[in-house]
């Protein structure tokens, strides 16, 4: 697969647009606000013990405790952060473990890694088993172990690179990564010993006294998403930040990994992104349709924890046989639903509605081609069969927020929901808030302030029974437009004196 990054650089914000054929698939952001905690390691402090949770609030000196689970508190556990990459990594044992409670105490010291970021009220997620990544390796400096990438397939391939890791450091375990399959043994071996000697720095500031800090930051955003992509086809990457430029250069000064994609400094003056096409690929992510090629679209439905995405065929016509039709429909939907997943990053429960197919046969190509379509995705994700009503269910996991989170914020008027009442219920809102004060009999005039279109039904539609309310009760009405939404008005009192 041929990938390219465009990498748009500004002081404040950084935005990585991974490319497939010149479609984008996913989107990385980051910001100098809310900078990544992810993959950096901290010297903490165990705040809270909570047992009937199984889990710890450890102090990592930024403000906001992070979240320790009993699972990644064993030495036998591995780190999260790297097991979506390279799937072949050894899965925790769960047994023989004590309750957390009998492995740590309040106020003891810890090594733990950030696995996932801050979302809302919540603090990272936190694991005691840290885990180095370099080019083509993870160091898991606390595990004796070694795996390598699924996605490295050549057995031969394979039993070299067990035996290669004979000769690793001792005590120390490695995940080769996908990046391996193309690299020279001296480089794999250089970045080993590299990776040895940055932890050997850490664990000696992890043991110099001192209160909780940051013993080790992640890589910037630009230079983690091209490490985790450079063994996926990467071919160029173009950059318009010359610091941003120097700085992927810099990593790769040593030349391990860099020949197999070259970076270019853009210099053009059209904004990088609409040169390439992204932006108005962007704007699209955040629509709720999807269109597809064929005149089908996609509706996704995001919530917290679960979304549905609804296939429907939209300006597809039956120019073959019905049958035909929905599944070449489908075929387009499982192709562009994964596509989305990746893009918009939904994590959680994703239920997907395909178009009901009465052949089992059509129902397995389906599954059989979006089960395909997610091997391209690096997060871990599990799919059920599709049922005989042309369902299928995922989980996926989250390792930070959905796209649109960075993006776009919950609607005032709305709350999230995606509807707004109608100008009729506002009108009729407002009539039962005038009966209401007009029985007040201190009041002697009534003034209403609403949008425009809401004032004009208002008097269209039920005229009629304002001027019952002025006529039975005494109480003047006046109505005075504002430029707020439909869905907002107010009513003013003036009283007797």
């Amino acid at each position: 697969m041929h990938t390219q990054l465009v990498i748009n650089s500004l002081s404040g914000e950084t935005r990585i647009a991974v490319l497939e054929k010149s479609r984008l698939s996913e989107l990385f952001i980051e910001r100098k606000t809310g900078s990544s905690m992810s993959g950096s390691v901290y010297k903490g402090k165990v705040e809270k013990i909570v047992p009937g949770m199984q889990a710890a609030f450890v102090d990592i000196g930024t403000g906001k405790s992070g979240f320790l689970s009993a699972e990644d508190v064993y030495e036998e556990s591995l780190s999260e952060l790297f097991l979506e990459e390279e799937e072949d990594a050894p899965r925790p044992s769960r047994k023989n473990r004590q309750p957390i409670q009998d492995v740590l105490r309040e106020g003891q010291e810890v090594m733990v890694q950030a696995v996932k970021e801050p979302t809302g009220t919540k603090g990272p997620k936190l694991t005691c088993r840290v885990g180095l990544p370099g080019k083509y390796l993870v160091l898991l400096p606390t595990a004796d172990a070694v795996s390598v990438s699924r996605k490295i397939t050549d057995a031969r391939q394979r039993k070299r690179f067990s035996e290669m890791m004979e000769k690793r450091p001792r005590n120390m375990g490695f995940i080769l990564r996908t990046a391996c399959g193309k690299a020279e043994e001296g480089d794999i071996r250089a970045e080993m010993k590299s990776l040895a000697a940055k932890w050997r720095r850490i664990r000696k500031k992890y043991e110099s006294p001192g209160p909780p800090r940051r013993l080790y930051e992640e890589a910037g955003v630009s230079v983690r998403v091209v490490r985790d992509v450079m063994g996926n086809g990467l071919k160029k990457i173009t950059v318009d930040s010359r610091k941003t430029h120097a700085e992927i250069s810099r990593y790769f000064s040593d030349g391990i990994g860099r020949g197999n994609f070259r970076v270019d400094l853009y210099d053009g003056s059209e904004p990088i992104f609409e040169r390439y096409g992204i932006e108005s690929q962007i704007e699209k992510m955040c629509r709720r349709k999807a269109w597809m090629k064929s005149g089908g679209y996609l509706v996704i439905d995001e919530a917290e924890g679960l979304t549905v995405i609804d296939v429907n065929s939209g300006r597809l016509v039956g120019e073959e046989a019905h049958e035909q039709t929905i599944l070449k429909t489908n075929r387009e939907a499982a192709v562009e639903a994964a596509r989305q997943i990746r893009l918009r990053n939904l994590v959680g429960i994703i239920v997907i509605d395909f178009i009901d197919m009465r052949s089992q046969k059509s129902r397995r190509k389906i599954e059989s081609l979006f089960s395909e379509e997610m091997k391209k995705d690096k997060a871990r994700s599990t799919i059920q069969r599709i049922s005989a009503f042309g369902v299928v269910q995922l989980t996926r996991r989250r390792v930070r927020e959905s796209v649109l989170s960075d993006l776009t914020e919950t609607c005032d008027v709305c709350g999230g929901s995606g509807r707004v009442k109608s100008v009729h219920t506002v009108c009729y809102e407002i009539l039962r808030d005038l009966d209401r004060r007009a029985d007040d009999p201190g009041v002697e005039e009534l003034t209403v302030c609403a949008d425009g279109a809401v004032i004009a039904k208002l008097r269209e539609i039920e005229g009629k029974s304002v001027r019952r309310i002025q006529r039975e009760r005494g109480v003047g009405i006046r109505f005075r437009e504002t430029g707020d939404s439909p869905e907002k008005f107010s009513v003013a009192e003036r009283r007797t004196s």
